[in-house]
């Protein structure tokens, strides 16, 4: 009987009631915290020892009882008892069971397959034995799917994750399951944005573990910049300075490190010394990250690009500002991996589709050892695969054009999605029940997502992830109801569940494709987030145990966390910005109460008391912003509206045309909210939830009460992208140049003194682009005046 993963062990295991499926005598391993067992584990195999010993602990948590724990060979049971044989015992061995086994690095379509194990009652023995060759942890796997399912849950790293259920008897059924992965490759790491302490990173490796998840990539790893560690920088650069990319200015670069380094991939040399390199890898005569059964190799993080005239005539200048605003590099970059891969068809050559390179090469082939990585940094993340719309569905058409082209073709994406932020709650878990069915039919080889200590925000989701990407058939609402019942009690679960899918059903709801959350502040407002708070209630008032009870008292705080993100960005909109300040503190507060409570929730480092897209940044922002207007620094004279005339403009006719005169005619302008991008509040254009990319007009108006003369005026915008020009009663005022939607400040202040009309009513006019279909003014502004004069000002 070949079983799909751990869930369906339901169908063929009993315990604790001594009930069996009436087809055979069941096994009784303990009774009534009596051993009446003995563990024998297979010689000279740490991963089996390793198996057996984790059998014996956590069976002993469970009842009491200590099982003996002997190895093969050196000892053996004695009398009629049970022996549960934990991997490929010598008596196991004789059996000629089917266990999977064998480990071969040979390329092929079907590499990195013979994983899996084999849990199987015979007589009075059980046993549990799989591939443990190579980097495989069969036995391992085997034995944590029992204890699955006798009631042991790992929902989390550590002991704070986990369920250990007391059962003084504990008796299995005849059973005989022969499961594997449906994907080889299943990690979620935890990234480098949050430090890790080495503990921590011990207790996550144990967790991956004992969830099914894998600890080694099937593939070379192609980290960002490891493409110069084959023409190192260090040998190269003062001889030969040609061999690395020029920059915009025409000067040969040279980064901080090796992997700061790009290389100038049209020059032949480059290739000649990178195939030396990679020999001496192979032969042991130089060391490399991650070389085992290949090499992986990546440019450096960012944008990087060879600006000499070689290069740029390469280039095929194909460009996707709606994905990253540079020129694309996938057939430089991925020709040149080809023709690595072809030079040593004995080795996986590994890389990454990301940044400039994400999109199918055209006219390369690539050959059969090129691993490719797939990350698609600007996907959307609050929608599957499923999704009609666009951003989520041409990843999946061109996830499908990479796999037609190899079969050795791995995710690369990120949990949390949402990449710079707040921590807010992401449906990474009920995407991944419709996504790992489309990637197991695509014939996917499996993720290595980014993650991080943020579980106040992914939650369970690399739980579930583990479990469907080893059964991709797994059921979502069976998971979900196991651990809300079994982590927070019968109870209270539903409730704490309740919340959490209110979540991610308003995710899902909106046409909105981001992956930061400051552009899901229309969805998650303060009003959502109360009306999420009657399920807290109801949770905290539920009958619970003490444990329980303290799990929803964190629940609680990742709630009051949400309610202060409403009311953060409420308070913001109303320039209330003493409010968002106070808001953002609370935030700030509510982190540190949750890593207090279990390091996992959240971690917290220095860079995010200042940086702006976090809430101790955030936090900064607005005491700085609110200083303008509070009388410290200076004092408001007018506010943005919050609805102001707009419109399009299409064909650039704007600039010409004079819109920004104070007298042009508005009678066919439209209205915009000035919180909210443009995209945030507009119905999609098409049904894919195409929005409109191009230039747009706002215009309004402000009074100046007299009394200002001689003062110092500025105007403050929230935030403009991707690009902005701003004029006031028709003269120029300035630019806020362009930058990428996602990874940048978008705010400005320009002084306004010399245009402004204190006693009038001015005007004011602002011409944006917007080239990645998510775009406009938003988080409003005003009018302030410094508390110095203009002289003192210019000082």
């Amino acid at each position: 009987m070949n079983h799909r993963g751990f869930l369906l062990l339901l169908l063929c295991l009993v315990f604790a009631s001594g009930m069996s499926r009436g087809d055979g005598e069941r096994l009784v391993l303990v009774e009534e915290g009596v051993s009446k067992t003995t563990i024998l584990v297979q010689a000279e195999d740490a991963k089996a020892a390793l198996a057996g010993r984790e059998l014996q602990r956590y069976i002993a948590r469970m009842s009491g009882a200590m099982i003996p724990l002997l190895q093969d060979g050196e000892a053996t049971p004695t009398g009629d008892g049970i022996v549960i044989h934990v991997g490929v015992t010598r008596e196991v061995a004789a059996l000629g069971l089917p266990i999977p086994r064998g480990f071969d690095t040979t390329p092929r379509p079907d590499y990195h397959e013979e994983e899996g194990y084999l849990i199987k009652t015979l007589g009075n023995r059980l046993i549990i034995a799989g591939n443990t060759d190579g980097p495989y942890h069969g036995t391992l796997y085997g034995a944590y799917a029992l204890l699955h399912m006798l009631g042991c849950r790992w929902y989390f790293p550590g002991e704070y994750g986990e369920i250990v259920p007391e059962r003084r008897s504990i008796t299995v059924g005849p059973l005989e399951v022969l499961s594997r992965p449906d994907f080889a490759a299943r990690e979620v790491n935890l990234g480098g944005w949050l430090p890790s302490s080495k503990k921590e990173k011990e207790l996550y490796r144990e967790w991956q573990l004992r969830i099914g998840m894998t600890v080694e990539r099937p593939y070379p790893v192609a980290g960002d910049g490891f493409l110069a560690f084959l023409v190192d920088p260090n040998d190269y650069f003062e001889s030969n300075p040609e061999y690395y990319a020029m920059n915009e200015q025409g000067v040969r670069e040279r980064g901080r490190t090796v992997r700061h380094t790009m290389l100038c991939l049209s020059n032949e040399h480059v290739f000649e010394v990178a195939v030396k390199s990679i020999r001496e890898m192979r032969d042991g005569t130089r060391t490399f990250n991650h070389f085992k059964n290949g090499v992986g190799i990546s440019p450096p993080d960012g944008v990087p690009y060879c600006y000499c005239e070689a290069c740029r005539q390469n280039s095929q200048n194909f460009t996707f500002p709606r994905y990253v605003h540079r020129t694309s590099q996938s057939e430089e970059f991925f020709g040149f991996a080809a023709q690595l891969a072809r030079e040593f068809p004995d080795l996986y050559i590994g890389t990454t589709a990301y940044s400039l390179r994400e999109m199918v090469p055209q006219g390369v082939e690539i050959p059969q050892n090129l691993a490719v990585c797939i990350a698609p940094i600007s996907c959307d993340v609050l929608h599957p695969n499923d999704s009609t719309l666009w951003r989520r569905r041409d990843f999946v058409r061109n996830l499908k054009r990479w796999r037609s082209l190899t079969p050795h073709i791995t995710i690369y994406d990120y949990n949390p999605g949402f990449l710079l932020g707040c921590f807010v709650p992401e449906r990474d878990s009920a995407n991944m029940a419709i996504n790992v069915r489309l990637y197991k039919e695509l014939g996917i080889k499996g993720m290595t997502r980014e993650g991080r200590k943020a579980f106040m925000q992914t939650w369970i989701s690399n739980y579930v992830m583990a479990r469907m990407l080893w059964d991709a058939e797994s059921d979502l609402d069976e998971i979900k109801d196991d651990f809300y019942t079994t982590f927070f009690g019968a109870d209270a679960g539903p409730h704490v569940r309740a919340w959490w899918d209110g979540c991610e059903e308003a995710l899902l709801r909106s046409p909105m494709q981001a992956h930061e959350d400051w552009l899901v502040n229309h969805i998650y407002t303060e009003a959502f987030a109360r009306s999420l708070m009657k399920h807290v209630a109801a949770a905290q008032a539920a009958p619970a145990t003490a444990q329980q009870k303290e799990r929803i008292a964190a629940f609680a705080l990742i709630a009051d966390h949400l309610l202060a993100f409403g009311e953060m960005n409420e308070a913001e909109k109303q320039l209330d910005f003493h409010r968002a300040a106070a808001a953002a503190g609370r935030m700030v507060e509510r982190h540190k109460e949750l890593h207090e409570i279990y390091s996992f929730f959240h971690e917290y480092k220095p860079k995010q008391e200042v940086r702006r897209a976090f809430p101790g940044g955030r936090k900064l922002h607005f005491e700085a912003v609110a200083s303008k207007i509070d009388g410290s620094e200076g004092e408001l004279v007018a506010a943005i509206p919050m609805e102001v005339p707009f419109k399009r403009d299409p064909f650039n006719e704007g600039f010409v045309g004079g819109w920004y005169d104070h007298e042009f005619p508005m009678d066919d302008w439209e209205s915009r909210d000035t919180y909210l991008t443009w995209d945030q509040q507009e119905e999609p254009l098409t049904e894919a939830g195409h929005d409109y990319d191009g230039y747009g007009w706002y215009r309004f108006t402000f009074d100046i009460p007299a009394g200002y003369e001689g003062r110092a005026l500025s105007f403050y915008c929230g935030g403009v992208i991707n690009e902005g020009w701003v004029w006031v009663n028709g003269q120029y005022v300035g630019h806020k140049d362009h930058k990428l939607w996602w990874g940048a400040t978008h705010s400005f202040d320009m002084d306004i003194t010399r245009m402004a009309r204190v006693g009038q009513t001015n005007s004011v006019a602002i011409r944006v682009l917007n080239d990645a279909e998510i775009g406009g003014i938003y988080r409003r502004g005003f009018v302030w005046a410094s508390t110095k004069t203009e002289t003192e000002k210019g000082e």
